[in-house]
């Protein structure tokens, strides 16, 4: 390799782990043996030589008052808010955009599933942060509903931010009695996979619903007996399971078989950021929001003015 070439490749690798891996100047100084200013001023070369290309752009409209709105309304530090309506692709991809300016290298980070999650997760951009500690906020279901799953989702997430480790939580989300969840409780490793998710500083979340289109109706999870039981106590959604009413009251029907972090759990967390959109989540967004588990909200313009609509009515 020639000198230039060298130094092409020196430029090339201390700007990858400043603005890939964020590294701070002071630990590649310290790992490569240079003094902080040689970094500097490296960085700075690798800018002008146009190396790194540095481009701000917002792949999406938003709506900032809308937004406000929102969370002067219910009280969340952020609430992202797509122009438009029904674009739900737009919504996962501003979700990956904001939820992948939360990492950092070390953090513990919470994860529910879902469709929504499932396409933010696969828009992270590699190398964003490293050594994550990753858990499953619930247990898992059966063979349907491929690709949306929770370790799937863990997995996906570990892949792009190396040397990450992942928590599977290697259990069931709906048990068929109390007793057999205390029994799996007693299992080390589900029962230590629970309490690593409680620990989550991070969480990334859905919003759900009991209408046919739901995962957890549409592939069977939910029997229509359990379904009838929680309508009949008001519940309208869920975040990680966890039923409540329109008005953000838990429904504790199905409490006893469930193995999913808890609401009051969630609600200890210094970040909650749940994604959800569209005509069919409004009743649950607005539960939502109102239980007061979750900390940010990324939604689209629709669905942000309906939710503000129905919570004066």
């Amino acid at each position: 390799m020639s000198a230039s070439e060298e130094s092409v490749a020196g430029l090339v690798d201390v700007a990858r782990r400043f603005y890939v891996l964020g590294q701070t100047q002071q630990e590649i100084a310290r790992h490569l043996g240079l003094d902080a200013s040689t970094v500097s001023r490296n960085l700075k070369r690798a800018r002008t030589t146009g190396i790194v290309h540095i481009e701000i752009r917002a792949p999406h409209q938003l709506r900032d008052a809308l937004g406000r709105d929102l969370t002067q309304r219910f009280g969340l530090r952020h609430a992202l808010v797509v122009a438009g309506e029904s674009d739900l692709g737009a919504v996962a991809e501003e979700t990956a955009r904001f939820f992948g300016a939360q990492l950092h290298d070390g953090a513990h980070v919470g994860l529910s599933w879902g469709r929504m999650l499932a396409d933010a997760i696969q828009r992270i951009v590699p190398g964003i942060a490293s050594d994550l500690v990753i858990c499953q906020l619930m247990g898992g279901v059966s063979g349907e509903g491929t690709g949306i799953q929770g370790h799937e989702l863990a997995r996906l997430l570990a892949t792009a931010c190396q040397d990450s480790r992942v928590h599977y939580l290697n259990a069931p989300l709906l048990v068929d009695s109390a007793e057999i969840k205390k029994s799996l409780l007693r299992d080390h490793s589900i029962r230590a996979s629970m309490e690593a998710a409680g620990r989550s500083e991070l969480s990334l979340v859905g919003i759900g619903n009991l209408e046919d289109s739901a995962p957890l109706v549409r592939y069977g999870h939910l029997s229509a007996l359990d379904r009838r039981r929680l309508r009949q106590a008001g519940a309208v959604g869920d975040v990680c399971a966890r039923f409540f009413t329109i008005e953000g009251e838990p429904v504790r029907a199905l409490d006893d078989r469930l193995l999913a972090v808890e609401w009051e759990t969630l609600k200890t967390q210094r970040s909650v950021i749940a994604a959800a959109a569209g005509p069919e989540k409004v009743d649950a967004i607005l539960g939502a929001l109102r239980g007061g588990a979750i900390t940010a909200l990324v939604t689209d313009e629709w669905t942000a003015q309906e939710t503000l609509r129905q919570a004066e009515s």
